[in-house]
């Protein structure tokens, strides 16, 4: 019989749909896969098979590929997409919910209600957040993330008192409650949710810098944006992005899409352009549509190879997703099915955590 040190190491390297079979072999099995937190943060880091999540507001449902699959439109040798319900919904109900970020294979959830919660879409595993304390106030944004010197995950949520007077809560997993931290320095009054990247969470202000929170010291800074070129940036519509654990600005005006990576975070000058998508009219798969609404393209991904990007188009208000591949120069309609509305999307990667274990 192998040590079970041995044993430990192989799971460690087995795909997570395998692992999952594995339960039923024994209790010793059962008990390593479903409840060592240790050894799911070490599977985690061994196959980090990445996902994309789609859903629509007021709607139930996720629709969950696979990455190769969302890039691959022809292969049959790789599955389809999965269907998910929303944690605790009955099917045919309906929610108003949004995705307010992922980490380490978990996704947070906030609710019209104001409730939020931890899922982790592979296993199933969810679990509520302590309510907010406070109901009079409209939440602005939020962000989910991990704090690399505590070792704990966190949830921001910054609340709009009076006055452009942003109050910011944080809630440590593991707490029963939320607390008061710096006040938030952005001057929007709306902004989508905080992308983590590195132990900070970072927001687009309004006035073309990034707002960055520090997780551990739980402080913000100011992070200046790259030099976009052109004489008025208002003809810039700008939206922050993750792309392979680096922060990423989208420049998005009606002729192209630069994509900008921060190379060292925190550093200004290793801004570096990453790739330009360009003008979609000159090409012949997307002749005869019209494109008047530079807007309504969207960069969801950046393949595991570095060398090709997922879009979103609206092209005659009809939705499609292409792959355009920045090294050839050329489109291909993506392996994802059209949803008939907006809707968000999110990358995680596979996980065996599961919040019970935070």
């Amino acid at each position: 019989m192998l040590p079970f040190d041995l044993i430990i190491e192989i799971l460690t390297h087995l795909p997570l749909a395998t692992l999952l079979r594995f339960r039923s072999v024994c209790k010793s099995w059962n008990s390593l896969i479903t409840g060592d937190l240790s050894f799911a943060l070490n599977h985690l880091h061994a196959t980090s098979r990445r996902r994309v999540i789609f859903t629509r507001l007021a709607d139930p449902y996720f629709t969950d590929y696979s990455l190769p699959y969302a890039f691959t439109s022809t292969s049959a040798s790789i599955p389809a997409a999965t269907t998910r319900l929303f944690p605790s919904a009955a099917p045919g109900s309906h929610f108003h919910h949004s995705i307010v970020g992922s980490c380490n294979g978990l996704l947070c959830l906030f609710t019209v209600s104001r409730n939020l919660l931890l899922w982790n879409p592979s296993t199933g595993k969810f679990r509520n957040l302590p309510s907010l304390e406070d109901q009079r106030f409209s939440v602005v944004t939020s962000g989910f993330g991990y704090d690399h010197v505590s070792r704990s995950y966190k949830v921001v949520v910054v609340l709009y008192i009076k006055n452009h007077e942003f109050d910011s809560r944080v809630h440590t997993l593991g707490s029963d409650s939320w607390r008061r931290i710096q006040h938030f320095p952005l001057s929007s009054t709306a902004c989508c949710p905080g992308k983590f990247v590195g132990g900070t969470l970072n927001w687009l202000d309004k006035n073309r810098f990034v707002v960055s929170l520090n997780l551990a010291l739980e402080f913000y800074q100011q992070i200046s944006l790259p030099d976009l070129g052109g004489n008025n940036a208002d003809e810039f519509e700008l939206t922050l992005e993750v792309f392979k654990n680096s922060l990423c600005v989208l420049s998005c005006c009606s002729h192209f899409i630069d994509v900008w990576i921060m190379k060292d975070y925190g550093i200004a000058e290793s801004w570096t352009k990453l790739l330009c998508v360009p003008d979609l009219i000159y090409y012949p798969e997307f002749l005869g549509f019209d494109f008047n609404v530079p807007r309504s393209t969207r960069a969801i991904c950046i393949s595991d190879e570095d060398d090709e990007i997922l879009l979103e188009l609206w092209l005659d208000m009809e939705q499609k997703f292409v792959v355009y591949n920045f090294r050839d120069d050329s489109f291909r309609p993506a392996g994802i099915e059209k949803f008939g509305g907006r809707v968000a999307a999110e990358v995680y990667v596979e996980s065996l955590i599961s919040p019970c274990l935070l």
